[in-house]
């Protein structure tokens, strides 16, 4: 009875942790639907928003198609037009499915609302991450779509290994993420400066042409190509294209090492900046 008695408590202090982490999940899959709702809303606007892929690509598609005739060879750096093609539609379909994070986080500094979500019984941080997801994730579908029938007609079926279809969702989720945090780390940066859009297009620019989404990093010329592949860029972009369309174990491997490892140090930065700027708040008087 003793024994029962000593372990009871411990026991109900295990349920209460799991009912509260099982409210909690709970609580942002509910922001997650909500957001996700409101953006199949509005469904036309993010069908128009999403055409901008196909001139992206179009153009993209017709310079390439130039650069292999120029060079008088069908394969480039292990890409042939059809694989560049997919490759391009993969790229684009990531980056073109940003929201604008840190124009929402200007718009509540500025405001004085982020004093009353800063109150809700939820994380911020979590609340604008699940908001953020259920958004991306409806752009991110509608692009693909858009950019697979584009590619059916531009460069015919695609070459894809199961392995690779299997891992680009994986792959694709850690690049949402740290696209994530690296925005919303931009977007703290209002509590100091109030305007952080230009920090959010260099951002944007430096994600693009060194995350490999006008090409591939192995087209690049060194110390070029070997600078872009270590930094975090290509793994939003790069990593989860190259995974879709040139399936490899020890690329795939090492894309997953380098994705957790910028999400850890992304998270440990974002963390760090959050709590100087709560703090910041608590002293200014909220």
């Amino acid at each position: 009875m003793k024994m029962y008695s000593e372990r009871e408590p411990a026991r109900g202090i295990v349920e209460r942790i799991r009912r509260r982490g099982r409210l909690s999940t709970l609580k942002y899959l509910a922001v997650l639907r909500v957001s996700i709702l409101n953006n199949l809303a509005y469904i036309m606007e993010v069908f128009f928003r999403a055409l901008l892929l196909v001139v992206l690509v179009f153009v993209l598609t017709q310079l390439w198609k130039t650069t292999f005739a120029l060079r008088g060879t069908s394969v480039l750096s292990g890409f042939g037009i059809a694989d560049m093609i997919w490759y391009l539609v993969a790229g684009e379909a990531i980056a073109m499915s940003l929201p604008a994070l840190t124009r929402r986080i200007d718009q509540e500094v500025r405001s004085g609302q982020l004093a009353y979500l800063l109150g809700r019984p939820s994380s911020y941080v979590l609340y604008n991450y699940a908001h953020y997801l259920g958004e991306r994730l409806v752009r991110l579908l509608m692009n693909a779509l858009i950019g697979t029938v584009l590619a059916f007609i531009m460069a015919g079926p695609p070459h894809f290994t199961w392995q690779g279809v299997l891992a680009w969702p994986l792959v694709a989720f850690l690049a949402l993420s740290i696209d994530f945090v690296m925005h919303f780390s931009i977007g703290l940066m209002a509590f100091w400066s109030e305007e952080t859009q230009s920090f959010s297009l260099i951002l944007s620019r430096l994600t693009l042409v060194l995350g490999g989404v006008l090409a591939p990093l192995e087209i690049f010329p060194q110390p070029l190509r070997s600078i872009a592949q270590v930094l975090p860029f290509s793994t939003i972009l790069y990593g989860p294209s190259r995974t879709l369309v040139h399936f490899e174990t020890a690329r795939f491997t090492s894309l997953l090492v380098q994705q957790f490892a910028t999400l850890g140090v992304g998270i440990i930065i974002m963390l760090s900046i959050y709590h100087a700027a709560v703090r910041r708040v608590n002293i200014n008087g909220g």
